[in-house]
């Protein structure tokens, strides 16, 4: 489930690990403890058939039994986050994981889980999960260095930001975006969520024509 060998490449820098802990705020190393850059999926194909790119805001604490090993190396620790977030989307472990399966099958209601892999790509406007996942935060320094790359790897895709944070993660990197409403609580139980997810599915549907 690993992505693009472009994507692969970009994204590998992170575990070195990352040259930016100690500078970007809030963000930890700790593989045993489920803290490496994560929370992506997708892009399996080629670049140019990926069409979306969702930009959520950044993974949410690691799951109960969630766990790595640093001695995997940066490729081990790659092939083991991606392989968490698939089987966590695949199963809908939370709200959100099904909240984003309903948005990608809305697109893509014809395919397979596997086969709209190849068609998006799930990211964050910032890889660590931070100690406030609710609130405001203005650390763009994930964004600008990394969240940038991947969008300009996928140059088909449209941009769908959900959320507040991931709109502020995008803004002032000089890409256009679709915004949406968050995909997980609390803000994906407000009543203009859906609409909102509704608008962006029309918004990407129509880039195609």
């Amino acid at each position: 489930m690993t992505p693009t060998d472009e994507l692969k490449s970009l994204l590998l820098e992170t575990y070195q690990p990352c040259r930016f802990f100690g500078q970007c705020r809030e963000a930890q190393w700790g593989p045993e403890s489920g803290h490496i850059p994560r929370g992506y999926v997708g892009a399996t194909g080629s670049p140019e058939d990926v069409e979306v790119i969702m930009v959520f805001a950044e993974p949410g604490h690691p799951h109960a039994d969630e766990r790595y090993d640093a001695a995997l190396g940066a490729e081990g620790l790659m092939a083991a986050c991606t392989s968490h977030a698939y089987e966590s989307f695949k199963n809908g472990t939370d709200l959100f994981h099904r909240n984003v399966r309903w948005f990608i099958s809305q697109l893509y209601p014809d395919m397979t889980f596997d086969e709209q892999l190849q068609r998006v790509w799930l990211t964050e406007g910032r890889l660590c999960s931070i100690d406030v996942e609710i609130g405001k935060t203005t650390d763009r320094t994930c964004a600008a260095n990394y969240l940038v790359e991947q969008i300009r790897l996928l140059p088909n895709a449209a941009v769908v930001a959900f959320g507040g944070k991931a709109k502020h993660y995008l803004n002032g990197l000089g890409v256009d975006f679709i915004a949406a409403y968050a995909l997980a609580p609390p803000g994906a139980n407000h009543k203009p969520a859906r609409p909102s997810w509704e608008a962006a599915i029309e918004a990407v549907k129509a880039r195609r024509q």
